[in-house]
């Protein structure tokens, strides 16, 4: 095992607490946990961990918040005239909310920002990876007043991210070669990943992409569209065990509502501590939902025999309706009540709209779901998780309708959002927007809200501030996000070979979490840092040993810090700097994205004097990237 040798001997627990940073908090058993919630057991198949726990989440990303935090704060120098400055300016009706909320509470703002800060934070999020050496130095360089606004539109304009959001879109549709029930062959997942990457490119407004994608037609290997609803067929069981599918995820994705919790059985007696709107509702009203999918024909036709190769052609019936005639398959049997029609008219669960003259009945279902403020509110909330690491909303998928509103909400009820108004606020301008990403994304991020550093500067921090944003959220990087970062700091990219798609130099890029296949070194690296496979495993930024011993062992990480490594970072650092303070800043900048302070740059000097340039110029950026402040953002 790597050591840190003599290099910054009082930095040498940095590896030991990055080490239990990446372990997962304890989960409190029921009689320890205030917020667990106790659900009878039954038929329903419904995660109970799903099940919303606010103040236990907020417990956790508060002490994330807090051990990150207590790491890196002393290391981390104001480059901003304004950066500790207790006013903070207003940009736009994000941060008017957020910040009226906390006068009101009584809760002081942490300080923004440095620039050092705010340029690595908003990379991250934006396109996946940390910005350049010479990126940070421009940009610390630049007197402008509103240049993290231009940088903002930058990085908004930038193929980096069109990957970070295509990754994102894959991850919410579940865009993967080969899954539990359904089989996309590399030319479908190729096709659809392809097609979600054009339209986030162009800027296509997100409710035509959703409402392309629920009413796609045609040959699943030359269009995207189609493998949505390849994606979701159901194998052995009746056709209506795939229209199940098709409206759950529909409802799911982009309603953000848990919506097969219906398919097996009514709300009453079951949903109750679950989801109230839901707890209301029928099995009836979700076949009503299903019914707009009973006339999709999803054809497969076979390309190959050895392997079983198949295509699909995905096209809509004239006629079909959704029958109440099942007792075999994944759900329980589908019958008629007492005197009613086996057959089910289609009325979309949320104001029981129909389908219009000369209207497909998939385009029906996708006018409705679009053109429904949940739509436009989930979509939002999902956004700003990812910015924020803490949704407006949680869990994000489990809106609770009833719940939402503070002028409806029932006695004794519990409002969801922790911003009602800011919630309904960005959801109409999204919709002014013209269902925009990039408006909504910058929005987001040039909000002052957003540029608060995770170091909480006024005082003492209590876990109950939480939901007010008074400070940032740290998250580990996403697996994809670590190894363009590590390819980053060390100027070494790895090599992807894609089946039909080429070569990638991007993890960022890649088309879905199974790809490479797990015989490629740096795909096992990857999937060690919880990359999902978009079916039975979600993407998780939980940490474990083997992710420390991965940073600490890999090859992916120790030979691209090596000097004799052509191309590294430390090779051309020492290569071209003779003075050690400027191979010392030189590191720092390419790994942290900022600068050395003072006594770090004279530790790292006499480390250097004392074992050696090229050694201690390897344990430096070996201690960096095992830093708290590497793997977090």
């Amino acid at each position: 095992m790597r050591t840190c040798r003599s290099i910054l001997g009082r930095r040498a627990g940095i590896i030991a607490a990055g080490i239990v940073a990446l372990l997962p908090a304890r989960v409190l058993p029921a009689e320890e946990n205030e917020d667990a919630v106790a659900v009878a057991t039954s038929e329903c198949s419904f995660d109970i961990e799903r099940v919303e726990r606010p103040a236990q989440r907020w417990r956790a990303l508060s002490r994330d918040a807090e051990r990150v935090a207590a790491e890196t704060a002393t290391r981390r120098r104001p480059t901003r005239p304004d950066a500790a400055s207790p006013t903070i300016p207003h940009k736009n009706f994000v941060d008017d909310e957020i910040f009226g909320a906390m006068v009101a509470a009584k809760i002081a703002p942490s300080r923004l920002t440095t620039d050092e800060e705010f340029i690595r934070r908003v990379t991250l999020d934006l396109t996946g990876d940390i910005p350049s050496s010479s990126r940070v130095a421009s940009f610390v360089a630049d007197s402008g007043t509103d240049k993290r606004d231009r940088l903002v539109d930058e990085l908004l304009a930038s193929d980096a991210f069109v990957d970070r959001w295509t990754l994102w879109f894959g991850d919410l549709v579940q865009n993967v070669v080969v899954s539990s029930n359904a089989r996309l062959y590399a030319g479908g997942r190729n096709a659809y990943y392809l097609w979600i990457r054009d339209a986030i490119r162009t800027g296509k407004p997100y409710d035509a992409m959703v409402r392309e994608l629920i009413a796609g037609a045609g040959d699943s290997y030359l269009s995207g569209p189609p493998n949505y609803a390849v994606r979701q067929i159901q194998r052995n069981g009746p056709a209506q065990d795939t229209y199940d599918n098709l409206a759950a995820r529909s409802v799911e994705k982009f309603m953000a509502i848990p919506f097969e919790c219906l398919s097996c059985h009514s709300g009453p007696g079951h949903l109750e501590l679950v989801n109230s709107w839901l707890a209301k509702k029928q099995r009836s009203d979700f076949w009503e939902s299903a019914a707009f999918f009973a006339r999709v024909s999803i054809r497969p036709v076979r390309l190959t025999e050895d392997p079983v190769t198949l295509k699909f052609l995905v096209s809509d019936n004239a006629n079909g309706s959704y029958q109440l005639n099942t007792t075999t398959g994944n759900k329980t049997p589908r019958q008629p009540a007492a005197g009613e029609d086996s057959t089910v008219t289609p009325a979309f669960i949320l104001g029981d709209g129909g389908v219009g003259s000369g209207e497909t009945y998939r385009a029906a279902f996708a006018r409705h779901l679009t053109g429904d403020r949940q739509f436009a509110r989930a979509t939002v909330n999902y956004l700003w998780s990812e910015l924020f690491h803490l949704g407006i909303v949680e869990p994000v998928d489990g809106f609770d309708l009833a719940r939402l509103d503070p002028a409806t909400l029932a006695q004794g009820a519990v409002l969801q959002p922790t911003h009602p108004q800011l919630l309904e606020s960005m959801a109409a301008r999204f919709e002014e927007d013209g269902y925009d990403l990039r408006a909504l994304l910058r929005l987001m991020t040039t909000s002052s809200a957003y540029q608060l550093a995770t170091e909480y500067t006024p005082g003492e921090w209590q876990d109950e501030w939480t939901p007010y944003f008074a400070r940032h959220y740290p998250r580990r990087l996403m697996a994809e996000s670590l190894v363009d970062a590590i390819a980053t700091a060390t100027q070494l990219p790895p090599s992807f070979a894609i089946e039909g798609l080429g070569t990638f130099s991007d993890a960022m890029a890649l088309p879905d979490p199974l790809t490479p296949n797990q015989r490629n070194a740096v795909a096992r690296f990857m999937s060690s840092f919880g990359r999902g496979d978009r079916d039975q495993n979600r993407r998780t930024y939980d940490g474990s040993i083997l992710q420390a011993l991965g940073m600490m062992n890999d090859r992916f990480v120790t030979d691209r810090i090596k000097n004799a490594t052509r191309g590294s970072t430390v090779a051309t650092a020492l290569a071209a700097h003779a003075d050690d303070g400027a191979v010392v800043d030189a590191i720092y900048t390419a790994t942290l994205s900022r600068r050395p302070t003072t006594e770090e740059r004279m530790a790292a000097i006499t480390a250097m004097q004392s074992s050696g340039r090229i050694s201690a110029t390897e344990d430096l950026q070996f201690v960096l990237l095992n830093s708290l402040e590497f793997l977090f953002n």
